[in-house]
């Protein structure tokens, strides 16, 4: 197909700019279920512990992304989508149609696949679609296995830990349910995969795979942060530094997840809380996905 009928679909969750976008917020992330106060209550706080309301890059961070991506790309249509905020998946498809695309490439700001994750994504899309005549789609499922995602990764380790002695490195992404063991055994490899390239590069003697942000019912994917945690405390580590590369920004599950409540549970145990820094807008880590798209846009 003609390079010039292509669109690129930029997919990323959302983030509410205020408070009273929390409930219809929570309201999609439950597939419709409206949450309870108590609910609401608790993650209103875990965004006021983190400023999400005063923060402008907080409440943007994927507009920023997506605007900085752009330059990383040769000219074609584009927008952006939501799953859980405006402008929706289907708002932004028929934009992308009404830009004259006829094939387009959808890309999620999420480095590794999941079907209950990527995939509630792809469906989305599908769902756009629908029967519109002449427009195909395809999702660039996973983007991890790319140089300048390694490369942005690398460098982030080595800055968080520089010289420190008696550092114990915990890679972290979001866990996800045990519905479906083949999904999990997946995603658990290549995250355990682009873990080993980064510790070894950065020369790691102790570090670990772990999962957080599990919702508190149902059976999840672990070992959970808190074990591992337990785990670098009962190796002797005097400095245990977090590296949450399932994530591509600052966020709550970062900020509160990581920097509040793994901070606390390393501070009871007497070590040094650290974290690398997140990608956010920085231009290696977005080659990554500049890669992946080009590789898409011309195969």
């Amino acid at each position: 197909m003609n390079i010039e009928k292509k669109g690129l679909l930029f997919l990323s969750y959302g983030s509410p700019s205020s408070k009273d976008d929390l409930v219809p917020y929570m309201t999609s992330i439950r597939h419709g279920r409206v949450p309870t106060d108590a609910e609401v209550a608790n993650l209103t706080h875990r965004y006021d512990v983190i400023g999400q309301w005063s923060n402008v890059e907080l409440q943007t961070m994927a507009e920023c992304q997506y605007n900085r991506l752009l330059i990383l790309l040769p000219s074609i249509p584009s927008a952006i989508g939501y799953l859980h905020m405006k402008p929706s998946i289907a708002d932004a498809v028929d934009a992308l149609v009404k830009q004259g695309v006829e094939h387009i490439i959808a890309i999620v700001t999420a480095p590794f696949f999941t079907s209950l994750g990527t995939g509630a994504y792809e469906k989305q899309v599908q769902a756009a679609i629908g029967d519109l005549q002449g427009v195909t789609f395809d999702v660039i499922r996973a983007w991890w296995d790319q140089p300048s995602f390694i490369e942005y990764w690398v460098k982030a380790v080595s800055d968080c830990i520089n010289d420190t002695k008696d550092v114990f490195v915990i890679f972290s992404a979001h866990s996800i349910p045990l519905i479906n063991s083949h999904n999990a055994d997946s995603y658990a490899l290549a995250l355990e995969e682009s873990a080993k390239e980064i510790a070894q590069r950065c020369d790691l003697e102790q570090w670990s795979v772990a999962w957080q942000s599990a919702a508190p019912h149902g059976q999840w994917l672990g070992p959970t942060v808190a074990e591992a945690i337990n785990q670098a405390l009962r190796s002797g580590a005097i400095h245990i530094a977090f590296v949450p590369f399932g994530f591509v920004s600052n966020h709550v599950e970062v900020l509160y997840d990581n920097d509040v409540e793994c901070k606390e549970l390393v501070d009871a145990g007497g070590a040094v809380y650290m974290r690398a820094e997140m990608p956010n807008c920085d231009e290696t880590f977005l080659q990554a996905m500049a890669s992946a798209i080009i590789e898409r846009i011309h195969s």
